[in-house]
C-alpha cells in the first residue's frame, strides 16, 4: 500500500509537536522541583515558573492545532492550506 506523502508529513509534524509538548511538560516539572529545592532563588522562581508554564501552554496550543489539521486530513480528507498554516505559525519553511 502506497503512503500519501502529505499525510506522512502531517503525521510527522504531529509527532514533533507531541515531543515538544512532552519536553515542555518535563521542563515545568523540573522548574517546579528546582523552585521547591531552592535551586532557583526566590526572586527568580516565580518568573521561571511562569515562563515554563507559558512555553507549555504554547506547546499545548500547537499540538492541538496540528492534531485538528491531521484529524481533518485523515477523517474528512480536507487538504490543509499550507500557506495559511505557515502564517499561523508566523514562519515559513
Amino acid at each position: 500500500m502506497q503512503t500519501d506523502p502529505l499525510k506522512e508529513k502531517w503525521l510527522q509534524r504531529l509527532n514533533d509537536a507531541k515531543l515538544r509538548l512532552e519536553f515542555a511538560r518535563s521542563f515545568v516539572r523540573e522548574v517546579t522541583e528546582d523552585c521547591a529545592s531552592g535551586a532557583i532563588v526566590a526572586p527568580d522562581s516565580g518568573l521561571a515558573y511562569r515562563q515554563a508554564l507559558s512555553a507549555e501552554r504554547a506547546a499545548v496550543d500547537e499540538f492541538a492545532r496540528i492534531a485538528e489539521i491531521v484529524k481533518n486530513l485523515l477523517v474528512h480528507n480536507t487538504i490543509p492550506d499550507e500557506d495559511f498554516d505557515q502564517e499561523a505559525k508566523g514562519q515559513l519553511d
